[in-house]
């Protein structure tokens, strides 16, 4: 089975909800399916805004009467973690946030996951055991109260998770035509010079694929390079909804002259195989190839060295073929001048 045959949909919430003085609204809750928004709240607006073109009007109706349910179950339960963090770590200060990120996903074969971790203040705390149904600390000198491992174990696996696996499918039968489309990537190897010292910078590039999900890879001569030689790129959105990724190794002057291949390789869901794209580095010249060249280089200085030579026997020609046009110039007119006084002295002498 190739690559593209599996293929994994996600729905997630991120849930943030602030402490204290703040201009943004003290709770906010996005929803993505494979990284496409479908569902927002504030407290500010206090309305749930979703794409209701995905969903059948008589369904759309309760499904939001439960969002409202979720979204105010989840409002107090990370106030009130909230609050027990501040306590327990002795915190100080106004402004807090505590932040979860929930949600499940849906492999094609019917594989159901769900997940849920906490964040206080930007730092993860608390992580959900989806096995044993109850939230694990991820601070190992902090201690779980007792309501907290019981809270919500129920709840989340009976109704939580339900409740996102139903929502889920639902979200890629109506939006199936954007969500199970698949475009395949372009693939580009470029280079370009790194400092003064010869170095160049391959880069690896894959764009205008969806769904995002890719793997992206690079060889030299036919074996993986390490990952920690590589400089690899976040996946990011284009603007017509495709994504884009690019890898990047450095490769220095001494590499360049020995002369690898380096390939670019990719699988993603729209390909039934991967595909390869290469770059062969500039090798080093051989010495039949700078004896060649050295010949050559030669036979053109000395092919000049002859054509300067025949043009300065040329002009040398010239200047003395010259001189003899002016020699003889001057005695034809000294003879003509003679010939002058001597027809004056006749004339004179008949007088």
């Amino acid at each position: 089975m190739g690559y593209a045959k599996q293929r994994t949909h996600s729905l997630w919430y991120f849930v943030t909800f602030i402490a204290g003085p703040s201009p943004f609204p003290e709770l906010v809750v996005v929803g993505m399916v494979d990284d496409i928004l479908v569902d927002h709240y504030d407290s500010f607006s206090r309305t749930i805004t979703s794409r209701q073109h995905w969903q059948k009007e008589e369904d759309s109706v309760a499904y939001a009467e439960m969002k409202r349910i979720i979204i105010a179950d989840i409002s107090d339960s990370l106030k009130s973690r909230l609050q027990y963090m501040r306590e327990h770590l002795n915190h100080s200060g106004t402004l807090h946030t505590y932040q979860r990120f929930a949600g499940c996903e849906l492999d094609d074969d019917g594989t159901e996951r769900f997940k849920a971790q906490d964040a206080y203040n930007g730092k993860d705390v608390l992580s959900f055991d989806t096995q044993a149904n109850t939230w694990s600390t991820l601070i190992l000198e902090m201690q779980i109260d007792s309501w907290l491992v019981q809270s919500y174990k129920g709840l989340s696996h009976y109704v939580y998770q339900s409740f996102c696996v139903r929502l889920l499918k639902r979200f890629l039968e109506q939006g199936r035509s954007i969500l199970k489309q698949r475009v395949k990537p372009k693939i580009r190897v470029l280079q370009k010079q790194v400092g003064s010292a010869g170095a160049v910078e391959v880069t690896c590039l894959a764009t205008g694929f969806y769904p995002r999900h890719i793997k992206l890879t690079l060889q030299r001569d036919n074996q993986p390079v390490q990952e920690q030689e590589l400089i690899r790129g976040d996946i990011l959105p284009n603007c017509d909804g495709t994504y884009q990724q690019r890898m990047s190794l450095s490769v220095s002057a001494e590499e360049l002259r020995v002369g690898h291949r380096y390939t670019c390789s990719v699988r993603h869901v729209s390909m039934d195989n991967k595909l390869d794209i290469s770059w062969d580095s500039p090798q080093k010249p051989s010495i039949g190839l700078i004896s060649g060249t050295v010949v050559t280089a030669l036979i053109i200085v000395l092919f000049i060295i002859i054509i300067i030579l025949i043009l300065i026997w040329r002009k040398r020609k010239s200047n003395v073929l010259e001189k003899r046009r002016s020699e003889k110039s001057e005695e034809e007119m000294e003879t003509i001048n003679t010939a002058a006084e001597d027809v004056a002295g006749c004339v004179e002498m008949e007088r």
